[in-house]
């Protein structure tokens, strides 16, 4: 550890996981460059208190917030009381390697183009941390182009069959690198060493340059877990974020807080009809490629015997049908 600070606001939303902030803390106080401030806003049902959390942290300045519950708010209030040349957006449950902050500072203070900048987040999965779908077969992978669907996995061109019609396949699909398909999901296929760049990522663990990002940027409209926002936050600054892929952060993906599978997807396609509705660069052609794409997975699911996704789907499909977003 250093004393050496860095000009780096640290912004921690946390709601009830005062354990998982715990670690989140204490992989800051490791950091070989401190952040000059960390401002923590909580919105958990029994209040933290100050002396819950700085035997945890106790290097920086460390300020604690009361919030009512809203992921998008509880960033907003930090975000507006930050003061420094850098916002560190930090989720809870996020463990850091000890270079973190010199690392991404270094990378901004050398690239200024650059305006965010993310390490690459990697979740526990029984084989270890990975960061992506080990393998995606080339059935799921058609099925998916057919219908417009999100792809957050690495593709290697010697992962597939050597058949001439899959390779081109393959290769015509890798040329268009990561991007945002017709439909509005966000395709992640390129994870090349050591940086990547990608319109779509998320924000837990990103640093930004606090002149690209205006003071109240996340969309309260959301759903309170935030469901969405990384999203919406990306397209209202309209700037593609950078990973450093040799640096990985560790997602503990903390269970308190977190929506079951179902609930979650209904948030994340509603969220997304939402943001195809607000923004200008999508029109009535991204919401019918849109359509398609929940039809597809409505197929999907009718295959599999998931009548429970299959009813969320057509409740969802009424209400874009009627154009009508359940954030509106």
């Amino acid at each position: 550890m250093s004393d050496f600070r860095s000009n780096v606001t640290v912004v921690i939303p946390t709601r009830n996981r005062l354990e998982s902030l715990k670690r989140t803390l204490v992989s800051l106080k490791n950091q070989s460059q401190l952040p000059k401030e960390i401002i923590v806003v909580d919105s958990s049902d029994d209040k933290i208190k100050e002396e819950d959390i700085n035997n945890s942290y106790t290097f920086s300045q460390l300020s604690l917030i009361h919030s009512k519950p809203s992921v998008c708010l509880q960033r907003n209030i930090g975000i507006e009381k930050s003061n420094s040349e850098y916002i560190f957006l930090c989720d809870d449950d996020m463990e850091l390697p000890e270079n973190y902050i010199e690392s991404i500072s270094e990378y901004l203070n050398e690239n200024q183009d650059v305006n965010i900048v993310s390490g690459l987040v990697v979740e526990k999965r029984n084989e270890g941390w990975k960061y992506s779908e080990t393998r995606i077969s080339f059935l799921k992978l058609l099925v998916y182009h057919i219908f417009g669907l999100s792809v957050w996995a690495e593709l290697k061109l010697k992962d597939f069959s050597k058949n001439k019609l899959i390779q081109n396949f393959v290769k015509n699909y890798l040329k268009k690198g990561n991007r945002i398909a017709k439909s509005g999901w966000p395709i992640v296929i390129n994870y090349e060493l050591p940086v990547f760049k990608t319109p779509i990522y998320s924000l837990m663990c990103a640093i930004v340059r606090s002149e690209t990002i205006k003071k109240s940027p996340y969309d309260v409209a959301f759903y309170e877990n935030g469901i969405g926002d990384n999203y919406d936050v990306l397209m209202s600054m309209n700037s593609e974020i950078t990973v450093l892929s040799t640096i990985k952060v560790k997602h503990h993906k903390a269970p308190i807080n977190r929506l079951k599978t179902e609930q979650a997807y209904y948030y994340r396609v509603s969220a997304l009809h939402y943001i195809l509705l607000k923004f200008e660069r999508f029109d009535t052609r991204n919401l019918a490629f849109f359509m398609w794409s929940i039809m597809g997975n409505s197929m999907l699911f009718l295959s599999k015997g998931r009548f429970k996704m299959l009813g969320y789907n057509i409740k969802l499909l009424t209400r874009i049908l009627a154009n009508k977003s359940i954030y509106n």
